[in-house]
C-alpha cells in the first residue's frame, strides 16, 4: 500500500511539473503548435528570435493576404535589423521580408543598415548578417541602395580578401551598376597582387574577370602578367584557374605568349594541383601547332 502511495505522489508530481515547464514555455514566448494559428500583433520581434518562431513569422509574412499585411508584420521589426541580421534565427526573417515585400517597403532595412558609419561594412563580413547585405542589394533599386554600396566601394580591397566579405563584392561586380563595376575594376587593378594572393581572391578575380567589359578583362589581365606569382597562384586555385583561361583567351599576340611561356616553365608544378591541370591542358593546346 505503501508503495502504491509513493508511486502515485510521484506521477502527480511528474504531471504538475510538465503541465508548469508547458506554462512557462508559452509565457517565455516559445511557440506552440497550437499557438501557430493566432495573431502574432506585438510578438513578432521576440517570435523572430526563437527557432520555432522564426518560422512562423516566415510563414505568416508569406501567407499574408496584402502587401499592407506584410508591411504590419515587418513595422515590428522597426529598430531591430542591427541586432536582427546578427541573430541565427532571426536574419531568415529579414531575408523573407526581402523576398516577399516590395523594394519600397524595404527602406527601414536600408535606413538602419546606413545608420551608423562603417555599419554595412561590418555586416559584409558577418556570417549571418551579410546574407541580409547581398539581399537588400539585390532586391532593391541603385538609387535606393547608393549610400550602401558607396560605403562598401570604400573598404573594396579589403572586402575582397575577406572570407565573408568578398561574396558581397562578387555580388557587385555581377549585378551592380555601369559605374559601380568600373570603380570596382579599378580597385582590382591597384590591388591585384594583395587580393589575388589571398585566399578567397581567385573568385574575386574571376567574377571580375567574367563580368567585365572587354577593355576591362584586358586591363585586368595585364596586371596579372606583371607579377608571375600571381599568375602561378590563381592557375593553382579554385576559380583562379579558370581567371587564368580567360586571361589567356583575352591576351594576344607578345603578351599571350608570354603568358604561355611562364606557365610552361611550371607546367610539371600545375599538373600537380587539381585546378592547375585545366591551365596545363589549356596551355599545351594552344602551345600545340595546328595541323
Amino acid at each position: 500500500v505503501r508503495k502504491a502511495t509513493r508511486f502515485s505522489t510521484l506521477v502527480s508530481a511528474c504531471s504538475t511539473s510538465t503541465v508548469d515547464w508547458q506554462s512557462g514555455m508559452e509565457e517565455s514566448g516559445e511557440a506552440s503548435d497550437s499557438d501557430c494559428d493566432g495573431s502574432l500583433v506585438g510578438q513578432v520581434w521576440p517570435l523572430s528570435q526563437q527557432p520555432r518562431g522564426s518560422r512562423q513569422v516566415q510563414d505568416a509574412l508569406e501567407a499574408a493576404p496584402s502587401d499592407a499585411a506584410r508591411e504590419a508584420l515587418a513595422e515590428e521589426l522597426h529598430g531591430y535589423v542591427t541586432k536582427a541580421m546578427r541573430c541565427p534565427h532571426a536574419n531568415h526573417v529579414l531575408q523573407k521580408c526581402i523576398a516577399v515585400m516590395r523594394p519600397e517597403s524595404l527602406q527601414f532595412i536600408v535606413d538602419e543598415l546606413s545608420a551608423r558609419e562603417g555599419l554595412v561594412v561590418h555586416a559584409a563580413k558577418h556570417r549571418y548578417a551579410c546574407r541580409v547585405v547581398q539581399h537588400t542589394l539585390s532586391k532593391c533599386s541603385a538609387s535606393q541602395t547608393a549610400g550602401l554600396v558607396e560605403a562598401l566601394l570604400r573598404e573594396a580591397s579589403f572586402l575582397a580578401c575577406h572570407a565573408i566579405g568578398h561574396h558581397t563584392i562578387v555580388q557587385l561586380l555581377a549585378r551592380g551598376t555601369e559605374d559601380q563595376h568600373y570603380r570596382l575594376v579599378r580597385v582590382i587593378e591597384r590591388n591585384m597582387r594583395c587580393i589575388s594572393l589571398s585566399p578567397p581572391g581567385a573568385a574575386v578575380i574571376h567574377a571580375a574577370l567574367d563580368s567585365a567589359a572587354a577593355q576591362d578583362k584586358l586591363w585586368i589581365s595585364r596586371a596579372v602578367l606583371q607579377d608571375s606569382e600571381v599568375l602561378l597562384s590563381l592557375a593553382r586555385r579554385r576559380q583562379g584557374n579558370l581567371a587564368v583561361v580567360h586571361i589567356l583567351q583575352t591576351l594576344q599576340d607578345r603578351e599571350h605568349e608570354q603568358a604561355c611561356h611562364l606557365l610552361v616553365q611550371h607546367m610539371e608544378e600545375l599538373r600537380s594541383f587539381k585546378r592547375g591541370r585545366v591551365v596545363a591542358g589549356r596551355v599545351a593546346s594552344a602551345s600545340r601547332p595546328s595541323a
